[in-house]
């Protein structure tokens, strides 16, 4: 699948989800992840992986949600890292190599990686209540 058929599928996704068409929305999401590789670009896939867990959990599957907010924080973790490494070998490029990766400051970053483990201990705290 190209890179264009996974952005393509990702909004199909979501419409069919602002539709209230749950299981059609969770197949193109999930569709989304098959045959993904580390070094394919899908600039969707943080948002892909929360939409999956907020279906999972709109199902009440809150194991299944866990498991997708876990790979959410992961990404973000790893982005991170990533950005830290960046930081510490680009010098004076650090900029437009923030610019062209979407990110546009370090601070943004980090929020958004608090944002998921946020989600991921809101997701434990659901599976802790309906035990």
């Amino acid at each position: 699948m190209l890179n264009g058929g996974r952005e393509g599928l990702f909004e199909l996704g979501q419409q069919l989800q602002q539709q209230g068409e749950y299981q059609a929305a969770l197949h193109c999401f999930l569709s989304c992840l098959l045959g993904l590789t580390h070094v394919q670009s899908f600039t969707s896939l943080p948002n892909c992986l929360h939409q999956i867990a907020e279906l999972f959990i709109t199902e009440k599957n809150y194991g299944k949600a866990l498991q997708f907010i876990q790979a959410e924080k992961m990404f973000y973790e790893v982005a991170l890292i990533e950005l830290t490494a960046l930081q510490g070998s680009s010098g004076p490029q650090e900029e437009a190599t923030l610019g062209s990766a979407g990110w546009t400051t370090p601070e943004e970053l980090s929020e958004q990686a608090s944002q998921a483990q946020h989600l991921e201990r809101l997701a434990q705290l659901c599976i802790m209540s309906k035990q």
